[in-house]
């Protein structure tokens, strides 16, 4: 239930813009001048800032990346990240054969059709992938961690040592069986939610990069372009409303509404998310004090900044540096607790 509430809120908030027939033919042609790589590009950053991937995370207990598509005659870019039973399966030879073969004949398999596929392997472990296509173009994908669809018994753990076995590494079974346990199970029921969920998301992140395209590669520079070039390169400074419609010419009323249609978030919005993927990555370094952060992320004061980060991530500063980085937290900072309204998927 609690994925499926996630879903019905995100529906809600996406507020949805459905490309107008006329505006096709410009922005196939437009599609048709660029590459796919100028296109992905468009994709991430649009990506980076609508902060989905935080939300699924807090929503599913799942990891979500955006990867471009590869040339058909390459296999996808799926990491073995932290996963324990993966990293095991890669360190051999035979292993990270195996995966690049099943990444491969995914690839073959969005060649064919592109819709929602999933790569399993031989441990069990399933990626799921959802196209993202850009006015017909399918330029990148949505891939979940690794997750199982159900829970791992005694004879899967068995099979995968087995399997280790026979390419020269060694693990004993209580370790195998923690190692199974710290991966996600999703029920059947979770599994529809997140799927309609990221087709959703998919769709969305499509259209804002096709119109997003239009704005920017017209004949002409939009006022549109002028403006995110001049809030990029001014996001650590104080920006004022006002100000930032008179570079485009624009009155303040009809600049939100220009910028709210195209880029499908106010202008407020943008700029706040601008400045926390900043912050992110500045927490990344441990040696930098959040003071330091917040100022160089162009927040006015310690305490806004604060609940800035905590509204668009749902960590404190100091907590997500911990998170992420595996730095101690400082004394002051109060311990993480789990929220029980914010779900995730099953354990073993």
């Amino acid at each position: 239930m609690g994925v499926c509430w996630f879903v019905l809120l995100t529906v809600k908030n996406l507020d949805l813009t459905v490309l107008m027939m006329h505006d096709l033919p410009r922005i196939r042609a437009v599609m048709m001048a660029s590459t796919g790589q100028g296109i992905y590009t468009i994709l991430e950053h649009i990506h980076a800032l609508r902060g989905f991937e935080t939300a699924f995370h807090q929503a599913t207990g799942l990891h979500l990346q955006l990867r471009p598509l590869p040339p058909q005659a390459q296999a996808l870019l799926i990491e073995p990240e932290d996963n324990p039973l993966c990293l095991l399966a890669c360190s051999t030879v035979a292993g990270r054969a195996l995966c690049h073969k099943a990444q491969g004949n995914l690839r073959r398999r969005f060649a064919a059709e592109t819709r929602t596929q999933k790569m399993s392997c031989l441990a069990g472990l399933v990626v799921i992938a959802v196209p993202v296509v850009v006015s017909g173009q399918h330029v990148a994908n949505l891939q979940t961690c690794r997750l199982f669809l159900r829970p791992p018994d005694s004879a899967d753990i068995a099979r995968f040592a087995e399997l280790l076995k026979s390419w020269g590494v060694s693990s004993d079974v209580e370790t195998l069986k923690r190692h199974f346990a710290s991966i996600p199970v999703a029920s059947p029921k979770q599994l529809d939610a997140i799927l309609r969920l990221l087709g959703l998301y998919a769709d969305h992140l499509g259209d804002l990069a096709a119109r997003r395209l239009l704005a920017e590669q017209q004949g002409r520079p939009s006022p549109l372009t002028q403006v995110l070039a001049f809030v990029r390169e001014n996001q650590t400074t104080r920006l004022h409303l006002r100000d930032v419609a008179e570079k485009a010419n624009l009155s303040p009323y009809y600049f939100c509404k220009l910028f709210r249609k195209t880029m499908g978030m106010t202008f407020m919005d943008y700029l706040t998310r601008l400045r926390m993927e900043n912050a992110k990555d500045l927490l990344l370094n441990p040696h930098t004090p959040v003071g330091e952060v917040a100022v160089a992320a162009g927040f006015g004061s310690i305490p806004h900044f604060n609940r800035a980060f905590k509204r668009y991530t749902g960590l404190t500063p100091t907590l997500y540096r911990a998170q992420y980085t595996g730095t101690a937290r400082s004394r002051s900072s109060p311990p993480k607790r789990s929220s029980p309204g914010n779900p995730s998927l099953g354990r073993k």
